[in-house]
């Protein structure tokens, strides 16, 4: 292609250069010649066949720059065989003007093709012109005609032809190749958008299956320093104890999934969470909670398994964070309606923790937050004078079940 930089001419280059020397230079000495297309009008002989051998030399060795510079193919190899045509008898000047018509539309920037074909328009406009002036008393003017077309058009057009199906090809080609590296981007960052989502999944999972259990062992441990009677610290300390034990289960459960070839990060981890059920919020909440679950939640027939599993995850943030920000009366009520299911939980805020309206800004809200809007659902987190509220609402119907 023409591009500013300096030349580069490649063996290829090379060897086709030589080549034409070569065809040149074997034509010449075995005396095979042609009549000049002016001869009818020049009376004199054609000049010296010395003259003819440098001037097919000088095209022939134009053609070393075909590949990296063929532009200039139109101002050397064309000029000098269409000369040739003209005045001279050598018939290797139709080679090398196939060649210089050819290697600029095949090969060189849109501004060389264009030029390229404008020239050979013009050249066998010439060719036509001296056809006809110099073949009108030798032969028949029908016959001058046919054959004059014939020559102009194996020579000139023909070149020009096939030099735009190679650069079409070519142009196609590269377009194929621009697609397929394009494509290879995209997967790549579809792929990298991927990780970084299953990451942060994986994230919100081990946040789901630890951060109550972790509550719960903070908070009975707690208790326990500040109890003096034997038998009550020993119950909080086992309970703490049976807290950290589920904690550890519930982690070695999540790792196993993860680990497991060919299953999918937080997919599985959130169906496979042995500690998430109803029981268990009604343990983390106190017996003192009021806990209200519609028994049609579990029936796969009305709630679909990954919307439940969904709203699992949501209700065990927000008992922990209600056990663990906040004071009793705690309560959890989950409705089914008739498209969607709500849940609510409240808890009474403490005075030095009350939260402000609306602070959405931690983990937990932001993971509750994500997984319902992964269903077409939404969740909000209200501070009503002394009560922290968070509802969720679920569709039960998702093109999305069980979606992130």
């Amino acid at each position: 292609m023409d591009t500013g930089h300096l030349p580069v001419i490649s063996r290829g280059d090379v060897r086709a250069m030589v080549l034409y020397v070569v065809v040149v230079v074997v034509l010449y000495l075995s005396g095979v010649t042609d009549q000049p297309f002016l001869s009818g009008v020049i009376a004199a002989a054609p000049w010296p066949a010395a003259v003819s051998l440098a001037l097919m030399l000088t095209g022939a060795l134009g053609t070393l720059f075909r590949s990296s510079r063929p532009g200039l193919l139109l101002v050397v190899v064309v000029p000098v065989s269409l000369l040739e045509l003209l005045v001279g008898n050598q018939v290797s000047a139709y080679i090398l003007l196939v060649e210089g018509l050819w290697a600029p539309v095949a090969r060189g920037s849109v501004r060389s093709a264009r030029s390229a074909t404008v020239t050979g328009i013009a050249v066998g406009t010439v060719m036509a012109a001296a056809m006809l002036v110099s073949w009108g008393d030798a032969i028949p003017l029908g016959t001058a005609v046919v054959v004059g077309a014939m020559i102009i058009v194996v020579a000139v057009f023909t070149p020009l032809a096939w030099g735009w199906e190679v650069r079409h090809h070519r142009v196609a080609q590269e377009a194929a190749e621009e697609l397929a590296r394009t494509e290879h981007e995209l997967a790549g960052e579809r792929a990298a958008r991927e990780v970084e989502s299953d990451r942060l999944q994986i994230a919100q999972d081990l946040h789901d299956v630890v951060a109550g259990h972790l509550t719960a062992v903070s908070l009975h441990t707690s208790l326990a320093l500040d109890l003096d009677e034997p038998v009550a610290r020993a119950r909080s300390l086992e309970t703490a104890r049976d807290s950290a034990e589920a904690a550890l289960g519930d982690l070695r459960e999540v790792i196993g999934v993860l680990a497991g070839p060919g299953t999918g990060a937080g997919r599985q981890a959130s169906s496979t969470v042995p500690t998430l059920n109803w029981d268990i919020f009604r343990q983390r909440l106190g017996a003192e909670a009021v806990v209200g679950i519609d028994p049609q939640v579990d029936d796969p027939a009305v709630v679909p398994t990954g919307v439940r599993t969904v709203l699992l995850h949501i209700c065990a943030e927000a008992v922990t964070n209600a056990v663990r920000h906040g004071a009793s009366p705690r309560s959890l009520h989950v409705v089914v309606h008739a498209g969607h299911l709500e849940m609510d939980c409240r808890n009474r805020c403490r005075a030095s923790t009350a939260p402000r309206t609306g602070e959405t800004t931690t983990l937990g809200l932001r993971t509750m937050g994500n997984r319902a809007r992964a269903l077409g659902g939404t969740v909000e987190a209200v501070h009503e004078s002394d009560t922290w509220r968070l509802r969720a609402h679920l569709p039960l119907h998702t093109s999305r079940e069980g979606g992130r």
